[in-house]
């Protein structure tokens, strides 16, 4: 036997949520480290390395300083425009200030610019920036590039090469970034991002990892263990399951294009860390829920084999053939022969009109195929035939091969096939049904209440005697009310015989529903208080008037309230309510089922049999079965609704004039 308790509820709502919160880690970390590495903060370059001066986030950082420097020469270089006055300004104050990390020696042949010390030559100037620690130079004469900044440089090049266009070849250039970062520039806010967010990165993409194996793993776990549960290997359906198959295709299609549709709208906006988060997170959580659904849904339709079944597709194509199959077999037969002459038609004017090569595979294929059909036919109903003269004979076992058998000839083989064990079926329902008579009225009645009447007078006889052993006492109160219990479904068992066998004698008069009902539930107020149940009584002002054996119908009541009692989950509210309805008096009672209920309704009206599996209460199963019986027999109504865990009884009886 499997083992099934790997698919309990609360294994697979883990499961679920595990999934979620995989899935939320890895987005809102793919999300954040590619903001970053968007933003040029980190690169997977870096991951060698864990120095600033190393990454290239600083490269980068520093292009953007020497971009911004290479305007600032040049426009030393030329005469300043009214409208880049502001601009030189401020490039002026950014690296001639005096509070920048970055130093600069260029000599364009002419003039020496710099914001070291104004006396050094090119020689010293180098080993100023070597001091520094993180150097480059270029030499026009040259054309050669120096300094310890390693990897790409190809940004650093380009808008050097720019200051020396028109030069006479005997200038340079040194940039130097002072290592220790005294001042507080664009470079040092840089590190402090770095050395903030590049510690992050390695954990982060290892977190991600992680929660990506361990996403696909629960996937996999959730997808073997959808529909199924710990009673037994059946996979159960869920609403959605329902759903046309096109509606759940439609249904994603949407989403996702709102999706992508709403994402490339935020994405022309710009948005802070935390609110990035926050969105990425909401999103996700919504997406994950709607696809996670329709994913399991398709998944069980797959067990279920109900994918095409449950499609709008799969309900075009049976409707046809219902409609086919409730026609006449003379009208199903024109119907085919009109379809098949249309088509021959069709077939034959494109081959005379077009020559088309495809109209004679057509006329072949249609050719074939009404043969085939014919011959199968043929085959089917004399294989019919020789099934009905074998059962005919007396051979009632005799069983014709269903799977050999198509349409209508299949329908006709299993009837035929119903015969022998509907016949079968009868005569055991009747034995067993005369066997539980015979037993009931014998057995119970003469073997069982003949000594019980005798235990209950002893008992009687006991009590009578002052018993000073509290535990004797006791003793004798558990066999007092096991034995009062054992009476009762003797009783119940020789009513329930009775009503059966057709012996009980009724006596109908009228009878006021409303008046019998606020009779019954008084008795039981009591009971449902201590249970902790709810009475939600709804009641008509006026008299409702049956015609009905009183202590039959008080019986059926009595035993409808009697069911909750003992069935029902404590601390919930039940619902009783009479109304009349097209001339019937119709009274229901609803609760809700402390067990899960697996049978069906028709199942749970049958004799001993019970909602409570495990039989844990005090019920014998005959309640139902007795309150229904004695309903039949009076003319009126009895129904059992069964929703979840929704139990409802509903009895009806034809109203008479006050």
């Amino acid at each position: 036997m499997k083992d099934t308790r790997r698919y309990s509820n609360g294994f697979k709502t883990a499961a679920i949520l595990l999934q979620m919160v995989f899935l939320v880690v890895v987005i809102v970390l793919f999300s954040l480290l590619s903001n970053l590495f968007g933003r040029s903060m980190l690169s997977f370059t870096d991951l060698g390395s864990s120095s600033f001066f190393d990454s290239f986030y600083y490269r980068d950082i520093l292009a953007e300083e020497t971009r911004g420097l290479s305007m600032y020469l040049q426009m030393q270089k030329e005469p300043v425009q009214d409208a880049e006055n502001e601009l030189y300004k401020e490039y002026k104050l950014r690296f001639d200030g005096g509070d920048s990390n970055l130093y600069y020696w260029f000599c364009d042949g002419e003039k020496t610019y710099t914001n070291m010390a104004k006396d050094l030559d090119q020689e010293n100037a180098l080993h100023f920036a070597k001091k520094l620690g993180s150097y480059l130079w270029y030499d026009d004469s040259t054309v050669t590039f120096g300094g310890n900044i390693t990897g790409n440089r190809g940004n650093f090049n380009r808008d050097i090469l720019r200051l020396f266009e028109s030069g006479n070849r005997s200038g340079a250039l040194i940039l130097a970034v002072d290592m220790q970062l005294l001042e507080e520039d664009t470079i040092a806010e840089a590190k402090e991002i770095y050395t903030t967010y590049f510690p992050l990165m390695k954990v982060g993409l290892l977190i991600m990892t992680m929660a990506m194996m361990g996403f696909v793993l629960v996937i996999i776990y959730i997808t073997l263990a959808t529909g199924r549960n710990t009673q037994n290997d059946e996979i159960r359906l869920y609403r959605i399951d329902y759903l046309p198959t096109e509606a759940l295709f439609i249904i994603f299609v949407g989403y996702m294009s709102l999706l992508i549709a709403f994402c490339a709208r935020l994405s022309t906006q710009s948005w802070n860390l935390s609110s990035s988060l926050i969105l990425v997170g909401s999103l996700v959580f919504i997406s994950d829920n709607l696809m996670l659904a329709l994913y399991l849904s398709f998944v069980r339709r797959i067990k279920t084999d109900t994918f095409f079944k449950n499609s709008i597709t799969a309900l075009v194509v049976r409707t046809i053939r219902e409609g086919m199959r409730r026609q006449r077999l003379t009208r199903r037969a024109m119907i085919i022969y009109s379809f098949c002459s249309v088509l021959e038609i069709f077939f034959i004017w494109e081959l005379y009109s077009n020559q088309s090569f495809w109209a004679v595979i057509g006329l072949v294929v249609l050719f074939m195929t009404l043969g085939i059909r014919f011959w199968f036919q043929a085959v089917q109903r004399k294989q019919i035939l020789e099934g009905i003269l074998e059962i005919s004979s007396g051979k009632l076992e005799y069983k014709l091969q269903e799977e050999e058998f198509t349409g209508d000839y299949r329908e006709l083989a299993i009837k035929i096939n119903s015969i022998g064990e509907g016949l079968s079926h009868a005569v055991e329902e009747n034995v067993k049904s005369e066997r539980l008579k015979t037993e009931l009225i014998t057995n119970v009645s003469h073997d069982i209440k003949t000594p019980l009447t005798s235990i209950i007078n002893y008992i009687n006889l006991i009590k009578m005697e002052k018993i000073q052993n509290e535990r004797i006492e006791n003793y004798v109160n558990i066999l007092e009310m096991k034995s009062l219990r054992l009476k009762q479904l003797t009783e119940d068992l020789v009513e329930i015989s009775k009503i059966t066998s057709g012996t009980i004698q009724l006596e109908m008069h009228p009878i006021n529903m409303v008046e019998l009902i606020y009779q019954t539930g008084g008795e039981f107020n009591e009971i449902f208080e201590d249970l902790g149940l709810t009475i939600i009584t709804r009641l008509p002002k006026e008299p409702v008037m049956i015609m009905a054996d009183g202590s039959r119908i008080w019986r059926v009541i009595q035993n409808l309230y009697n069911n909750v009692a003992k069935y029902a989950l404590k601390d919930t509210r039940v619902y009783v309510e009479l109304k009349e309805n097209a001339g019937m008096a119709e009274f229901s009672i609803k609760d809700i089922s402390a067990q899960e209920l697996h049978k069906s309704p028709q199942d749970l009206s049958e004799r001993f049999v019970r909602g409570d599996e495990s039989r844990g209460t005090e019920g014998s199963g005959l309640g139902l079965s007795i309150a229904r019986n004695l309903t039949m027999l009076m003319g009126g109504t009895f129904e059992i609704a069964v929703d979840d865990d929704l139990f409802t009884v509903k009895i009806g009886f034809p109203i008479i004039k006050k």
